[in-house]
C-alpha cells in the first residue's frame, strides 16, 4: 500500500475510536443528565437526519470542487461539536457529518478497492475497540474531549495527501447512476430497522440488565475485535461465493442471531448473541462499498454515496424516537422483532435485485 493511500485509510479510520465510545457512552452519558429515554432517543434521531443532510451538502460542494477541502471543514465542524457536548446534549446533531469523501479518496488511489476497503474497515473496527473500552478508564466528560481530539488529528494526517480530482466546476444534484440508486433503495429498510435497535442497545442492556457502561466496554470490544477479523475475510468470502452471496448468506444468519438476543436469561448470554449478530451483519460492508465505487462515476461518488446515506439516514432517524417511547412503556424486546423483519425484508430484495450482477 503506498504512502498515500495508508494514510487516507489510517485517517478515515481513527475515527472509529470516537464511534466505538459514542455508541456506548452517549445514551448513557444523556441519561446522567437526566433526560428520559424518549427525548434520548429524538437526540439520537436528530444527529442522524440533520448529519446526513449535511454530509450531502458537502458532498455535492465536493464533487464539484474537489474532495479534500470539504473534509477540512467538515471536520472542522465535527471537533467544535465534541467540545460544545460537554455543555448542551443538543450539540451532537452536529457531531458525525461529512462520511463518505474520504472512501471517494481512497477510491481514487487505489489499485484493489476491496482489499484498501477491507483494511480501512478492519482498523476503523479495532480503533472502535480502544473506544469502547474508554469507559473503563476514564470519565464520560473526559471521552468526549478524546473523541474531539481524534477527529482534529485525523485532519492532520490528510496534510500531506495531494487530490487529483479537481471538480466539475459545477454545483449539481443529478446523478445518471439513479438506476442503481433505485436498487438500493433497500438501505432505507436497512436504516430504519438499525435505527430502531443498535443505537438505543446500551440502553436495552441497562434497563433489561441493570448494567453501566464499564461492565458493557469488555462486550462491544469484543464485538468489534470480532468484526475486524471477519472483515479481513471478506474479500475471500467474495471470490469464494461472489460479493452478493456472501453479503446475502451472512445477514440471514445474523437476522436469525438477533431473534435469540431478547430471549436470552442472563448478560453473558445476551452479550455473546449480540457479537455474533454484529459480525456478520456488518463485515460483508467492504464488499458494498467495492460494488457501488465500481459501477459509479467518479464524478458522481461522492454524491452516490451521501444519497445511499441518505436512503440509510431518514427512516435511521426515526428508530431511536420510536425505541426510546417503547422503552419509556416498558416494551424492551418488541424493536428486537420489528428490525428483524425489516432486515429480512431488506435482504430479499437486496439479493433479488443484485443476484446477477458479476463485479
Amino acid at each position: 500500500m503506498k504512502k498515500e493511500e495508508l494514510l487516507l485509510v489510517l485517517s478515515s479510520s481513527i475515527g472509529g475510536i470516537a464511534w466505538g465510545s459514542n455508541v456506548l457512552i452517549i445514551p448513557l452519558y444523556f441519561k446522567s443528565l437526566g433526560l428520559n429515554p424518549l427525548l434520548i432517543g429524538e437526540i439520537i434521531s436528530s444527529s442522524i437526519i440533520v448529519g446526513t443532510l449535511l454530509s450531502l451538502f458537502w458532498s455535492t460542494l465536493g464533487d464539484a470542487y474537489g474532495r479534500k477541502k470539504f473534509i477540512y471543514i467538515s471536520r472542522g465542524v465535527s471537533v467544535i461539536a465534541y467540545l460544545f457536548l460537554l455543555f448542551t446534549p443538543f450539540s451532537y446533531l452536529f457531531v458525525n457529518q461529512g462520511y463518505g469523501l474520504i472512501s471517494v479518496l481512497i477510491a481514487e488511489k487505489s489499485k484493489d478497492l476491496d482489499k484498501a476497503l477491507s483494511y480501512r474497515s478492519s482498523l476503523n473496527i479495532l480503533f472502535s475497540v480502544l473506544g469502547s473500552l474508554l469507559p473503563l478508564f476514564t470519565s464520560y466528560r473526559q471521552i468526549i474531549i478524546l473523541d474531539g481530539s481524534v477527529i482534529l488529528f485525523s485532519l492532520l494526517l490528510l496534510i500531506p495527501v495531494p487530490e487529483s480530482y479537481k471538480g466539475t466546476g459545477k454545483i449539481s444534484l443529478r446523478i445518471t447512476s439513479f438506476k442503481l440508486l433505485g436498487k438500493l433503495s433497500t438501505e432505507a429498510i436497512v436504516g430504519l430497522g438499525a435505527g430502531i435497535l443498535l443505537p438505543m442497545m446500551s440502553l436495552w442492556f441497562n434497563l433489561r440488565f441493570g448494567v453501566e457502561a464499564s461492565t458493557l466496554s469488555p462486550i462491544y470490544a469484543l464485538s468489534e475485535i470480532t468484526l475486524a477479523t471477519g472483515t479481513l475475510g471478506a474479500p475471500l468470502l467474495s471470490k469464494t461465493v461472489g460479493r452478493v452471496r456472501a453479503i446475502f448468506i451472512t445477514h440471514v444468519i445474523a437476522i436469525i442471531v438477533l431473534v435469540l438476543i431478547p430471549f436470552s436469561t442472563s448478560l453473558i448470554e445476551a452479550g455473546t448473541l449480540y457479537v455474533i449478530r454484529n459480525t456478520l451483519m456488518n463485515l460483508t460492508s467492504p464488499l458494498m462499498y467495492s460494488l457501488i465505487f465500481s459501477v459509479v462515476k467518479e464524478e458522481e461518488r461522492s454524491r452516490v454515496d451521501s444519497f445511499l446515506q441518505l436512503l440509510d439516514a431518514i427512516p435511521r432517524s426515526i428508530g431511536p424516537t420510536m425505541t426510546g417511547y417503547l422503552f419509556t412503556l416498558g416494551g424492551l424486546n418488541i424493536p428486537f422483532f420489528v428490525t428483524a423483519s425489516l432486515y429480512s425484508l431488506s435482504t430479499v430484495l437486496f439479493y433479488f435485485f443484485f443476484k446477477d450482477i458479476k463485479l
